[in-house]
């Protein structure tokens, strides 16, 4: 039987980038690794919040991505 075992994890942080030509808007990102797997989702919130306010672009959200490996 296959299971998953945990590789890594890193935080997104996804920004206005502006808008084009055709109005659609342009998406920004900034990528932080070495996530814990255990972190629960209101700490990934809290520095979420923290890190967007250092920077200059309107903050929209972010993910938590994980990368598994079947063993």
């Amino acid at each position: 039987m296959a299971n998953l075992e945990y590789k890594h994890a890193v935080l997104r942080l996804i920004f206005e980038g502006g808008i084009t030509e055709e109005g659609k808007m342009i998406l920004k990102s900034k990528t932080y690794r070495n996530v814990r797997a255990n972190v629960t989702a209101d700490q990934l919130d809290t520095v979420a919040l923290t890190l967007s306010s250092f920077s200059e672009r309107p903050y929209i959200g972010a993910e938590k991505v994980e990368t598994m490996q079947v063993i």
